[in-house]
């Protein structure tokens, strides 16, 4: 099962958020090998920045290297930013992700969001729906 990681549910682990517990599970998923778990390189750069600025750029080093050995990486091309810039989203960051979620052929993108994400393509999913789904299964 391809799942696409937002960037709300990783900062919940890395910065240890309150209530992260779900998104924890879901990653232990990933870990496992039960689930293949997709990001895109945008959730890299906004990850370093928050982390360097909550911890360190040590630690944001760190939480990278970590995330890169879990995910998959997704890409972000031409044919993306277009889908974006033509969709109906209020983010286009957001889109940005939809599309390259869609591109990497996820069934799910697992996001605390849902309402910022527009589309049939992709289900969005929280964390807790997300493991209802893999417990399932």
């Amino acid at each position: 099962m391809n799942v696409f990681v937002d960037n709300d549910v990783i900062l919940d682990i890395l910065l240890e958020r309150k209530d992260f517990a779900y998104s924890s599970k879901v990653v232990e998923h990933i870990e496992k090998g039960e689930v293949k778990g997709f990001t895109s390189p945008i959730i890299f750069t906004n990850t370093f920045y928050l982390i360097s600025k909550a911890k360190n750029n040590s630690k944001a080093w760190l939480a990278l290297r970590k995330l890169r050995l879990l995910f998959k990486v997704t890409r972000i091309n031409e044919n993306i930013i277009d889908r974006a810039l033509a969709s109906v989203f209020r983010d286009f960051e957001d889109a940005i992700q939809y599309y390259s979620a869609l591109d990497s052929k996820a069934k799910y993108l697992v996001t605390r969001n849902k309402s910022d994400y527009i589309g049939e393509e992709v289900v969005v999913l929280t964390p807790q729906e997300l493991l209802v789904i893999i417990e399932k299964n």
